[in-house]
């Protein structure tokens, strides 16, 4: 384990690991950007405050060209816009307004990936009725342009809720999805971790099936291994005093899961895992306690 800086104005629950093409690994917080060069070994530490751009926190990729990659999105109301920065974050330009039509309410999943050809793919959920009155649609928008545009849109899961979309090899993503019908005052009670998969990159998905048994067991993020691993790394979160961070494996690219858990962190609180991988066989997770 390596204890990375405690961000002052950052939370657990808003952390980010993405690897750009060249191998450059970025870790962000609320206003640190920790960046490495030999495999998460040793870390710089960038002071990148997003208020200061008018943006209300990271949700960053890398693209093919080694630009930096932020969307935003001030409100479930406000539009979703699109940012490329040439220089780690200093500064930034707009790309683009991601048109939601005819959505009227939206909220902006908790990932943002590059696919193999560079095909960003991007979780929106739809939220014209109230959280606990609708099924919460959530719906993936692809760009292949860097970025500049996200035409395609594909319909994931109702009751989708912090999806992360991880590519476990061309054309084949796997969707971890926050599962959350139920009534109002309970969360605990109705929080799952829900799976799903895409074979074209996005343009579809099939076989919506639950992971987790036990209720708030939420928020989760996957990582593709050689030998036809998966890793599923997700937030065990009631009662808060039991707090922990928690794996499952599995050894045929998803189909069935091993009944052993592995445990990552423990405390009142388990933060929400992110995963890379340089090799195929070594994971590195970034993950708040």
């Amino acid at each position: 384990k390596i204890s990375m800086p405690l961000d002052p104005q950052g939370h657990y629950q808003g952390l980010g690991l993405i690897l750009a093409p060249d191998g450059t690994i970025y870790a962000s917080q609320q206003t640190i950007i920790s960046k490495s060069t030999d495999g998460g070994q040793t870390w710089e530490h960038l002071k990148r405050d997003p208020a200061a751009f008018g943006f209300n926190g990271w949700l960053l990729q890398v693209s093919q060209e080694g630009q930096l990659v932020n969307v935003n999105q001030d409100g479930e109301e406000g539009p979703v816009t699109v940012w490329v920065s040439s220089d780690e974050g200093g500064k930034w330009e707009q790309i683009c307004q991601i048109d939601v039509t005819p959505f009227q309410k939206t909220v902006v999943g908790n990932s943002l990936t590059r696919l193999s050809d560079g095909t960003l793919v991007l979780p929106i959920k739809r939220r014209d009725q109230p959280f606990y009155e609708g099924t919460n649609p959530t719906y993936t928008f692809r760009s292949s342009d860097g970025g500049h545009t996200f035409p395609q849109r594909s319909f994931l899961s109702d009751y989708g809720n912090e999806v992360n979309i991880t590519e476990l090899c061309p054309e084949r993503l796997l969707a971890v999805i926050r599962y959350q019908p139920g009534p109002t005052d309970q969360p605990q009670t109705n929080k799952t971790v829900f799976l799903a998969d895409s074979v074209d990159s996005g343009l579809t998905w099939e076989n919506l099936r639950q992971l987790t048994s036990v209720h708030g067991q939420c928020h989760g993020a996957a990582i593709g291994l050689s030998g036809n691993r998966i890793v599923v790394a997700y937030d065990h979160r009631y009662p808060r005093e039991l707090g922990t961070g928690r794996a499952m494996i599995s050894y045929d690219n998803g189909k069935s899961w091993q009944d052993e858990v592995y445990y990552l962190c423990h405390g009142d609180v388990a933060g929400f895992p992110r995963h890379i991988t340089l090799d195929g066989r070594e994971i590195l997770t970034f993950i708040g306690s």
